[in-house]
């Protein structure tokens, strides 16, 4: 079926097309499906009310919402998360804030703004005094202990989601449903579509000679977690890059060692191979989607790089990819 790709770099199919340059004509990233979409494959599995509960993590990872970014980052550094659900001091429900956002803030898209404009780009400064209901999603998606995993996965789907925050009935928060829950939760299960169905041809990708800024910016524009990254000399994938890492790199303080500075650009402009990772995940085509759920669950990521019998990229399957394909008629 596949196995992971360490030091062995895959070459890019000619069919490909590599996405690695910001644009402002984005026309690759989060994906969408119609709101009236349900699941073609939830008859294999059992359905019951309260599978929200049943599926979802507890207890969530929470910061309060008064909490400064820096905790934030340090948090999902630490407990190598996606994101954070964001509380008062009762524990209600007050929004998310995902590692997407911190590298949006960290010099990949529009909250980058208050890093230069508010604090003339003194990074140190800006992640003590910033307060993380400023780049938080205020108006989260949500759904209670006792929802069913067909409504879950289409809401999930229809808004793009990687995360779902459970409340109980007194709008409590008491666990969380992120895309490799779903996942998680189908594996093993033949779903009857293969991989090639529903894999991205065009992949967003950086080259193994850009800065940390280009990465954040392709990922803010695009709207991926992960991208690969190609070699600049051959044209190979060498490697993977996540906003995970980037969050990291700035919570676990790496990113402060070796400036003379605390101007964020003097970050900015470090090689991007400070956070590549050379664990490379590889699927062939002809694989059912429900074998990728299990790769993923399997190797603790959310994209596979899809590949044909030469071992030739040809495009990339996320988590998200199989949540949209699993809500589909």
């Amino acid at each position: 079926m596949s196995h992971p790709r360490k030091y062995e770099p895959i070459k890019l199919s000619p069919k490909i097309k590599a996405i690695t340059m910001p644009s402002s004509r984005a026309s690759v990233g989060i994906r969408y499906i119609r709101a009236d979409s349900q699941p073609n494959w939830i008859q294999r599995v059992k359905e019951k009310e309260g599978d929200a509960e049943l599926i979802s993590t507890k207890p969530p990872e929470t910061i309060n919402v008064n909490s400064p970014i820096l905790e934030a980052l340090e948090k999902i550094a630490s407990r190598d998360i996606r994101g954070l659900i964001v509380t008062d001091t009762k524990e209600t429900l007050k929004g998310i804030i995902m590692a997407t956002d911190l590298v949006n803030y960290l010099g990949g898209g529009e909250y980058y703004r208050i890093v230069e404009q508010r604090y003339k780009k003194d990074v140190y400064t800006s992640l003590r005094n910033e307060k993380i209901s400023s780049i938080m999603n205020s108006m989260p998606v949500f759904v209670n202990k006792s929802q069913k995993l067909t409504e879950i996965i289409r809401l999930m789907a229809v808004n793009g989601l990687g995360m779902l925050p459970v409340v109980n009935n007194e709008n409590k928060v008491i666990g969380i449903i992120t895309e490799h829950d779903i996942v998680r939760y189908i594996a093993y299960k033949n779903v009857g579509r293969k991989v090639s169905d529903i894999m991205t041809s065009n992949i967003v990708a950086a080259f193994d000679n850009d800065t940390l800024k280009r990465a954040a910016q392709l990922m803010s524009l695009y709207g991926f977690r992960r991208i690969p990254v190609i070699s600049s000399k051959n044209n190979e994938i060498v490697g993977i890059v996540s906003a995970k890492d980037f969050v990291s790199y700035f919570g676990s303080h790496k990113a402060f060692e070796n400036v003379r500075s605390l101007d964020i650009e003097e970050i900015l402009k470090m090689p991007i191979t400070e956070i590549i990772k050379d664990n490379v995940y590889t699927i062939n085509q002809d694989t059912d989607i429900g074998d990728a759920a299990t790769l993923m669950n399997q190797f603790n990521t959310n994209n596979l790089i899809v590949i044909n019998d030469n071992r030739e990229a040809l495009g990339i399957i996320t988590e998200r990819d199989v949540l949209i394909a699993l809500s589909m008629r």
